[in-house]
Formats: structure tokens, sequence, C-alpha cells
């Protein structure tokens, strides 16, 4: 097979295949079977002849190769669904995307995002709400907004479709001099003397926070909780007094780097939760919303 003849099916099977992260998942999403989808993945590969993925039993993984003709194959795939569009110039300058933000994309993927949006599309509008999970599925759901960004929330979600872009950890921190941060090693116990900054019942991230809090056999500790839906006040409270705070990374990567806040040693599997695109399930997703999109996902599988 000549150069010239690898096809926009190559580019979109290999895509399909990084982004769902499974060969099966792929020939789901783009209703061919799962031989077809390794055939063409194999035709890829000995056209370039170098090895693109790394696949096992449990999970499959980009080669560097492979990380390098993804971002090239993004690009091209692009190009050709803009390409195709009519009234490109007509689109491009009129459409507004609106983007319901929850606050732990708003501080990671999503400024990187949008910059990468405008680069693409200068006159593109583009406008970011940000608030809780109930505001915002409000808004999709009245078609308010395109999508929503952010962690899954464990509530109901008929009627809308999560994609997974990435696993956040859950951290746990405190202000800069903490007597915490002294303490080489830490054990749950060591946070019972002071209050502990959560999210409401029954969100996921309350969950898994609940779930840590028992572990380590500490059934029996009583913890001194306060439940705040309020970022600026659990930021404030835990930068002026000596609490601890449970809360995603992205909300506070900021003020880790600048040193206003550190984060716990601990490490544990429970300290972690997905963060991804909640879009309407029977909506046909706009050219510039997919666009934007394939942007996160790019973004998410390279960094």
């Amino acid at each position: 097979m000549a150069q010239s003849l690898i096809k926009l099916r190559h580019l979109r099977f290999f895509i399909a295949v990084v982004e769902m992260e499974s060969f099966s998942k792929a020939a789901d999403k783009l209703h061919v079977t799962l031989s077809a989808v390794s055939k063409c993945i194999k035709e890829l590969e000995d056209e370039l002849n170098v090895q693109l993925l790394k696949r096992n039993r449990k999970s499959i993984q980009m080669t560097s190769a492979g990380v390098e003709f993804y971002k090239h194959a993004s690009q091209t795939l692009t190009s050709y669904n803009m390409a195709m569009s009519s009234d490109l110039g007509k689109k491009t300058e009129e459409y507004t995307i609106t983007i319901g933000a929850l606050p732990t994309a708003a501080g990671m993927i999503l400024p990187l995002a949008i910059h990468t949006l405008r680069e693409k599309f200068p006159t593109i509008r583009i406008k970011i709400l940000s608030g809780v999970y109930e505001y915002l599925v409000e808004k999709l759901n009245t078609q308010e907004i395109d999508l929503i960004i952010g962690r899954l929330i464990g509530k109901d979600m008929t009627g809308v479709i999560f994609e997974t872009l990435y696993e956040e950890n859950l951290l746990l921190v405190v202000r800069a001099n903490h007597p915490l941060l002294l303490k080489k090693q830490l054990s749950l116990k060591d946070i019972l003397p002071y209050d502990i900054l959560v999210s409401p019942k029954n969100t996921l991230v309350r969950i898994a926070t609940d779930n840590f809090l028992i572990s380590e056999n500490s059934f029996n500790y009583e913890y001194k909780l306060i439940e705040s839906t309020s970022e600026t006040f659990s930021r404030v409270y835990v930068t002026n007094y000596d609490a601890v705070w449970f809360v995603q990374k992205g909300i506070v990567n900021l003020d880790l780097q600048k040193g206003y806040l550190s984060k716990l040693n601990f490490q544990n599997s429970l300290l972690k939760g997905p963060v991804g695109i909640t879009t309407l399930a029977d909506k046909n997703r706009s050219l510039e919303v997919q666009n934007f999109i394939d942007i996160l996902k790019k973004i998410c599988i390279i960094h």
C-alpha cells in the first residue's frame, strides 16, 4: 500500500482506538466489526513501518511514534471536517460555543483548551459558565450550554452522556507551615484534631472521601467535618486556620504551584475520580463543539 493510499478511515479508526482506549469500544463507536478495526490499524502500522500502539489484555498504550502520529492525525481530521462543512466562513464567524465548567476543570485543562480553540478559530465566540452541577445540567437540558466539563457527579444521569477524559487525584491540602507537614508519615488518626472540609453528601467526591476516612480500620474515628459547597470559603478557611481540605487537584492546582497551600502525603487508590465531558444524549453535536471536544481529548492524551 503506497503512502498516498492511507485513507481518512485509517485516521478515524486510529483516533477512535486511542480515545476509547479499546479496540472493541472503538468498533462499537464506529459501528464496525472488531476485526475491521484491527485490520485497519495493522494496515496503518505496516504502511508507516512503525508500531503505533502497544496492546495487552487490559489496556492499550501509544508508543512515542503513536503519540506523534496522533497529533498530526487529529489535526488532519479536524481540518478535513472543517473543509467539508458548508458555509464554513459564516459558521466560524457567527457560532458561539457555550461551556459549563465545574471548578475542577476550570483551573486545569480548560484554559489550555480555550487557548487552542481560539488559535484555530480566531472569530468564534466563547462563553464559559461556572456553577454547581444542578445549575449547569439544567442549562444543558435547556440547550443553553453545549457541554459540561468536570468530574462525574453521582446523581441522575438520565438523558446525558459522560465521556471520561482523565482520572484526577483527590487531595488533602493544608496551609503552608501546617503542623502536619512536619510529619514524615501520616495516618488518619493524625487529622482527627483538625477541622476537615468536605463536599456535600451523595456527591462522588464525598463518597470517595468517606470511603477513605473509614479505611485503615478507622470506623470509630470521630472526624470534625465541615460540609462546604463554597470554594471561596474553603480556600480562605484552610489558608487561615489549621484545617484540612479534601479537594480535587484542579481546584487548588494554582494554590499549590504558588505555595499558598500544600498537600499532605496520603496515597490511596480511593482518592481518584473521573473528569470528563457531559453532553445531551439525543442531540447531534455541532462541528464547533466536536472540534472543541477533540481538542480536550488531545490535550489529555498528550499531557
